[in-house]
């Protein structure tokens, strides 16, 4: 006789295998939309089986988009459970496969929806490659994904911390975090993925840019409308963190610099200026 326990398990290995048989028959458009409806509602590990069902039964026939989209979200439905060596294949297996496959697009409207999944993509790379520990990897999806869409402002951002924190290059971190203000504060296109409380992350870009202007003292600063004119790393980090906290009035860490520098600094007003300095850290932003 069978125990009511076992039965279950029986009965619910069955409608496993019956679910599982459905999909085989389901197309890769049909599987990437029973992904996303369980990964909106949280179950991640049936999120996966659907993403990865229809990966497999991607042809070249089908969407450059849909395919992109289903290791894209792959990846995503991998990470929320913690498998980042698993979501960065996913999310690498994505971008290998729009840079295999985009120049066979001819339709722009087309082109342009798969190459911005692309650099989504390529951002969420750099995610896992950090907290992988894999700093170079990171960069380079980073700088990836802004060379794909170049509007995408936390690419930089997260581009600026990874090469300033990790890898010490920081005059490429410093034109990384002065590109994602630029592009939060033009007013021509919408940014990728605007954040919702701009005036905080303008203030947040401000005061990393005063820390790296004070990182060196030795540095020396120029205005870009005037190269060859020699300025206080002082004074444009002064003016970096009164505009910190003008964006955001609450920003206490923005405050106290300010306080700090200004002891000896004419806080001279320094719009649109190129430092060869470094920046603070940012990605966790």
């Amino acid at each position: 006789m069978i125990r009511p326990s076992t039965f279950f398990f029986l009965r619910f290995l069955l409608a496993s295998c019956l679910m599982l048989s459905a999909a085989r028959d389901l197309t890769p458009e049909a599987l990437l939309s029973l992904g996303d409806q369980s990964l909106s509602q949280g179950d991640y590990n049936k999120a996966i089986e659907y993403y990865k069902q229809g990966v497999s039964q991607v042809t070249e026939d089908d969407s450059l988009v849909t395919a992109l989209s289903l290791q894209t979200n792959l990846g995503t439905a991998q990470s929320s459970l913690g498998s980042e060596v698993e979501a960065a294949e996913s999310y690498r297996g994505a971008v290998l496969r729009y840079s295999e496959g985009i120049e066979e697009i001819v339709d722009k409207d087309f082109k342009k929806e798969a190459t911005d999944i692309a650099a989504q993509a390529s951002f969420f790379l750099g995610m896992a490659y950090q907290d992988l520990e894999q700093p170079q990897k990171a960069a380079d999806a980073y700088a990836y994904a802004n060379s794909l869409d170049a509007y995408h402002w936390a690419s930089l951002a997260n581009l600026g911390a990874v090469l300033h924190d990790d890898l010490r290059q920081h005059d490429d971190a410093l034109l990384a975090y002065n590109k994602a203000f630029e592009i939060l504060t033009q007013t021509e296109v919408e940014p990728t993925d605007a954040p919702g409380e701009p005036r905080y992350i303008l203030s947040q870009l401000q005061y990393r840019i005063g820390l790296a202007l004070t990182h060196d003292p030795n540095r020396k600063c120029a205005m870009l409308d005037d190269p060859t004119k020699e300025v206080s790393c002082t004074e444009m980090a002064a003016n970096a963190f009164s505009l910190a906290t003008q964006y955001d009035p609450n920003n206490e860490s923005a405050k106290h610099m300010l306080a700090t520098v200004t002891a000896d600094a004419t806080m001279k007003r320094a719009s649109n200026v190129y430092v060869k300095s470094l920046f603070d850290d940012y990605a966790q932003k």
